[in-house]
């Protein structure tokens, strides 16, 4: 229907259960993906230099990308556009930050956690978006994480602001807030600690 004008078209469509497929099929593959192929594939695809299927506009927000090749590692894709990076200096360097999780955001278990600053007018603007896998043999998405894959994650994340930034310094939240869930607390949360994640 690409061919047609919306404005001036004088269709009406009857669309039956099983049409949701078929136009869901048609869409993704307007849009490069393989819904044929389970999604890691599609995004391995996407990020390989050496595919035919590169797609540089994902390639460039996404900072950090780890495949599952074994039991027990977790996937891993850490997205941050640079307008986010600039907002991460500008309203998360020497203030605060705040990070929470999200579960079962698809139908492949993944688990979400975003992290914000607060801006001027204190609205809460995205600053990092960091989406993993619960490693194999999990029982419930939401035990597939723990201090260390988080930190492992903002370690990252620090390394990518400090490479691409002109800052001279080094970035540093001063106060991470996240909820109650006692896995987040402890050693890597507080002022002193975060400076290494």
């Amino acid at each position: 229907m690409q061919t047609r004008n919306p404005l001036t078209a004088n269709y009406q469509y009857h669309l039956l259960p099983m049409d949701n497929v078929t136009l869901y099929w048609k869409f993704s593959r307007q849009h490069g993906v393989d819904v044929r192929n389970l999604p890691q594939y599609n995004i391995d695809d996407w990020l390989n230099p050496e595919s035919p299927n590169l797609q540089p506009e994902i390639k460039q927000v996404i900072f950090h990308y780890s495949a599952r090749s074994k039991a027990g590692e977790h996937f891993q894709v850490c997205i941050s556009t640079p307008d986010m990076d600039r907002t991460a200096w500008k309203y998360a360097h020497h203030s605060q930050m705040i990070m929470d999780g999200t579960f079962s955001v698809c139908s492949s278990w993944l688990l979400l956690f975003i992290t914000l600053a607060c801006d001027e007018w204190k609205k809460g603007v995205p600053i990092a978006f960091f989406l993993f896998s619960a490693p194999t043999g999990n029982q419930a998405t939401h035990t597939g994480y723990n201090t260390q894959i988080l930190q492992e994650l903002l370690s990252h994340w620090k390394g990518h602001l400090n490479r691409t930034s002109e800052q001279s310094n080094c970035f540093m939240p001063l106060v991470s807030i996240t909820d109650t869930d006692k896995k987040n607390e402890g050693h890597f949360w507080m002022y002193g600690p975060i400076c290494t994640f």
